[in-house]
C-alpha cells in the first residue's frame, strides 16, 4: 500500500493521503502519527465524522465509508478528479446545480456541513461531477426540519461565497442577498476573526 499526500502537514490536524490498495484508490485521514494529545482528539474526531458519513451513505456525491484499520484512522473512496482550490477544470451552470441538490440532499438527512466556505471541501470529478468531502466540524440534527434550515443557511452562505469567487455571472440576485448578508455576518463573528489571527501566527511560525 503506498500514499501520497492530500494535505499539507500540521502538528494539530492529521495526515490525509490517497493511497493504493490492490486495485482500489482510497482516501486515509488519520491521526495516529501525531503526538498523543491530538491523537487523542484524534479519536473523537474520526469517530464524529465516521457517524456523519454513515448518515450520508448513498447519496451520489458522498464517499463510500470504508473499513478502518484502527481508532484514529478514516478511510474513504476516491472520488477522483480534484477539489475546487486546485482544479484546473472550471465549474459550470450543469456544476452548480447539481451541487446544490447534493447539499439539499445531505441536509434532508439532518445533516449541515458548516464549513462550505472551505473550496478544498468540494470536489470535482473526471465528468464534471460534484462531490463533498471533510465532514469533521458538521452537525446532525434530526429531530428539527426547522432547525436544520436555520444552520443550512451558514452552508448555502459558503456555497454563495464559492460560486461566487468562481463564477460570478451565475450569481442570481438572491444569492446576491444571501452573499451580503453572509459578508456582514462575518465581520461581525468574533470566532472568525480569531482563526484568522490564529492561522496568521501559524503562517508567521511555520506550523
Amino acid at each position: 500500500m503506498t500514499g501520497i499526500s492530500l494535505k499539507k502537514k500540521r502538528s494539530y490536524g492529521p495526515d490525509v493521503s490517497m493511497i493504493h490498495q490492490e486495485e482500489t484508490i482510497l482516501v486515509e485521514k488519520t491521526y495516529r502519527n501525531r503526538g498523543l494529545p491530538v491523537r487523542i482528539a484524534g479519536v473523537f474526531l474520526v469517530f464524529w465524522e465516521r457517524f456523519i458519513y454513515s448518515k450520508l451513505q448513498g447519496i451520489s456525491g458522498i464517499p463510500k465509508l470504508m473499513s478502518d484499520p484502527d481508532h484514529y484512522t478514516l478511510i474513504t473512496e476516491f472520488m477522483g478528479g480534484d477539489n475546487l482550490r486546485e482544479t484546473e477544470m472550471l465549474p459550470g451552470e450543469a456544476y452548480f446545480s447539481a451541487l446544490t441538490h447534493l447539499i439539499e440532499e445531505i441536509h434532508s438527512r439532518g445533516v449541515v456541513h458548516l464549513d462550505l466556505r472551505n473550496r478544498r471541501n468540494y470536489g470535482i470529478d473526471e465528468e464534471g461531477n460534484p462531490y463533498l468531502v471533510d465532514f469533521a466540524s458538521s452537525v446532525y440534527i434530526p429531530f428539527s426540519k426547522k432547525l436544520v434550515r436555520f444552520f443550512a443557511l451558514i452552508d448555502w452562505m459558503g456555497f454563495v461565497k464559492v460560486k461566487q469567487r468562481l463564477t460570478p455571472a451565475l450569481i442570481t440576485e438572491q444569492e446576491k442577498n444571501l452573499l451580503s448578508i453572509g459578508n456582514t455576518m462575518s465581520s461581525w463573528w468574533l470566532p472568525t476573526k480569531a482563526l484568522r489571527i490564529m492561522r496568521d501566527i501559524a503562517k508567521k511560525f511555520k506550523i
